[in-house]
């Protein structure tokens, strides 16, 4: 590992649980996914796992809502044919906005235009709040409860690459002696 990098391993090792906290504030799944990982693992704590991406979850959603909230409409509309998306939008959260935000949650890419569609579409700071925390439990109790099912694949898996870390080092020490013995074949024989 390079020298310049080891204060950063240092504090991400003495702090994971910041360090978490922080990247699911910026990523989202893409944090939580390894974070669940470490956790079934055993490198991490489950429960502070759950917890703290609950937290940095729905106050990044909620950023993103009031940023909706802020945003005038009109801006929007500016942005070619987003105006008739919007349109269509508008009805349907009218009809189903809580269940489109909790829906959000388990496709990936539509969580963050969800939160800023609640704000623009107005919807209660309450109704919000409750949606968007019932997806985000959801969503990370679905998570958890997938990696302890495969926890015991996990295990095997970390085998199988550990067989394939030999088997390609073998691979690879196998070629570079080929290419070795090729060469100096080929050079013994265009140069006589």
């Amino acid at each position: 590992m390079p020298e310049f990098l080891q204060p950063l391993v240092d504090a991400v090792s003495h702090r994971p649980y910041l360090f978490i906290f922080i990247g699911l504030l910026i990523a989202g799944e893409l944090v939580l996914l390894p974070a669940i990982y470490l956790a079934v693992t055993g490198h991490l704590e489950l429960e502070w796992v759950a917890l703290i991406a609950i937290a940095a979850m729905g106050i990044s959603d909620l950023v993103w809502y009031y940023l909706g909230r802020a945003l005038p409409r009109e801006r929007l509309s500016r942005i070619g044919r987003i105006d008739r998306a919007m349109n269509r939008l508008d009805v349907l959260y009218a009809r189903r906005g809580p269940q489109i935000l909790i829906g959000s949650k388990f496709v990936y890419g539509t969580r963050t235009a969800a939160q800023v569609l609640a704000g623009t579409n107005a919807m209660p700071v309450s109704m919000y709040l409750m949606a968007n925390t019932i997806g985000i439990v959801l969503l990370v109790a679905v998570l958890c409860a997938l990696g302890y099912a495969v926890r015991g694949t996990i295990s095997r898996l970390e085998d199988v690459v550990g067989q394939m870390q030999v088997a390609f080092l073998v691979f690879v020490v196998l070629a570079v002696a080929i290419q070795l013995v090729a060469t100096k074949m080929l050079r013994a024989r265009w140069f006589r």
